[in-house]
């Protein structure tokens, strides 16, 4: 994965796939354990002061642990930045190829995300080598 030398800052509007992949590039590098992070952008796709890591995530999740993460994300982001999206990065160790821990996770997120009309900007898997997109935007209108 390549390290941008600087983060990008407030002004930084996160509209398009490469927008996305420079903001996780910069902010998270190699995969160093299996976590999730959640990335609020405001409804102009600029990144709001949130970003929330979830340690120690199941390998399979559960329906209601899911929806529960989801809904409690809705939640923080119809508080500070009505009408926006979440960025998820799904974080683990080794290679590029999904395997059943990823798809339960994207697959999962995105089910939920769509049962509670959250908006989903896209779902990426971090891994050792660099970014994967899992799933792509869901738009769930609140």
């Amino acid at each position: 994965m390549t390290i941008s030398s600087s983060t990008p800052g407030p002004d930084t509007i996160i509209s398009t796939d490469a927008d996305a992949r420079e903001l996780l590039s910069a902010l998270l590098g190699p995969a160093l354990r299996r976590q999730l992070w959640a990335f609020l952008l405001a409804s102009n796709g600029s990144q709001l002061p949130i970003v929330i890591p979830i340690d120690g995530i199941p390998v399979s999740p559960s329906e209601d642990e899911l929806r529960s993460i989801v809904a409690s994300l809705g939640q923080v982001l119809d508080e500070y930045g009505p009408g926006g999206s979440i960025l998820f990065a799904l974080e683990r160790p080794g290679d590029e190829t999904p395997h059943g821990f990823d798809e339960l996770w994207a697959d999962g997120l995105h089910s939920a995300a769509n049962d509670e009309a959250v908006e989903v900007f896209a779902i990426y898997l971090v891994h050792d080598d660099g970014l994967r997109m899992m799933k792509a935007r869901l738009s769930a209108p609140r």
